[in-house]
């Protein structure tokens, strides 16, 4: 894998020139105290340093809301698929987001095609960044940071000196590369790089290797920590709604009151929403929270693994955050039942 090197001026002048190309650019940017994804407007807003999103990058490849398509009826009626494909590059995904995205490729793409899905997925490079912050939630896995490399195109490590290092990882990311102000690495810049890849600490660390999940949970359906933990689930569905590698959704028909015009959309769901097993009579196969606590870690940590060969849970900590109860964070679970 080429490795390069790019000074922090360099690289701001790139993304500015990608931002006054044809492309939408796409980085993370500091709101009030905390960090979201947003359309760039400069490269002055992006923020390399940021501890974890609110939402992850999903966002822009499975919407928290789309129109699949509009419809109308009468004689003829007619059915048109609504489509964004809009060419878009994504800057500073953590390597736990870019693995997520591989898997979403898995799930979206190798078997039954999602049309929109592929079409943003196809018209996306995505820019990965190896984290420069510590997060209180987030736990590291090398074997999370290789399977990143599955779905970035670039690679970014952050050196001491300011400037950073980028491992062309596809011949989409090379395409991006500016013509200027990228330089080949010397050895000592790959050895800062490789350095710098393990120099944040977090307070939390997987003690397995996610491959050998699924063995671990075998007959474990029953474990205490299931229902002692669901004791406090308020079945909010936060942990699930900002996981990087949910994709369970919603299908309504938005019908006008002439019944003559509609759209079918598609919006984000849950596992852990009380309602999301329910189905016509009222029967509901996960009807109490423990039930749902169980599937939603089996989920992460079993079926997954064992379907796609990727963890399921990237380690991005975004659920323990986001979990008013404090008991969403699957490596806390998992190393409360080891």
């Amino acid at each position: 894998m080429e490795v390069l090197q790019i000074k922090k001026k360099a690289l701001n002048a790139w993304v500015d020139s990608l931002i006054r190309g044809d492309r939408e650019v796409v980085g993370v940017v500091r709101k009030e105290n905390r960090f979201v994804y947003a359309p760039l407007a400069s490269a002055a807003d992006l923020t390399p340093d940021y501890d974890e999103t609110i939402l992850p990058p999903k966002k822009y490849f499975l919407p928290v809301k789309e129109t699949l398509l509009s419809y109308t009826s009468g004689d003829p009626a007619s059915c048109e698929a609504i489509c964004d494909s809009r060419p878009r590059v994504i800057f500073g995904m953590h390597p736990g987001d870019c693995a997520a995205v591989a898997l979403l490729d898995k799930t979206m793409q190798e078997v039954n095609t999602d049309p929109q899905y592929k079409a943003r997925r196809d018209n996306t490079v995505i820019v990965g960044l190896h984290p420069m912050t510590p997060y209180a939630h987030r736990f590291t896995s090398p074997v999370v940071a290789m399977a990143g490399y599955q779905a970035a195109d670039l690679m970014l490590t952050g050196l001491v000196d300011g400037s950073f290092a980028v491992e062309v990882v596809t011949e989409k990311g090379r395409a991006l590369l500016p013509k200027k102000g990228a330089v080949k690495a010397a050895e000592p810049v790959m050895k800062a790089m490789e350095k710098a890849k393990g120099a944040v600490k977090n307070k939390l660390a997987l003690n397995k290797d996610p491959r050998t999940l699924p063995a671990f949970l075998n007959n474990r359906e029953k474990d205490p920590v299931f229902d002692e933990r669901a004791k406090r689930c308020f079945s909010c569905g936060s942990c699930v709604m900002v996981c990087p590698t949910c994709y369970c959704f919603d299908v309504v028909d938005e019908v006008e009151l002439s019944l003559k015009k509609g759209v079918r959309t598609r919006t984000w769901d849950g596992c852990m929403l009380q309602g999301f097993a329910q189905v016509t009579g009222g029967h509901n196969f996960r009807k109490k929270p423990e039930d749902r606590f169980r599937h939603r870690i089996f989920r992460k940590a079993k079926y997954l693994v064992e379907k796609f060969g990727l963890p399921g849970c990237v380690g991005c900590g975004r659920c323990g955050h986001a979990c008013t109860a404090g008991i969403a964070s699957p490596v806390e679970v998992l190393n409360e039942m080891a």
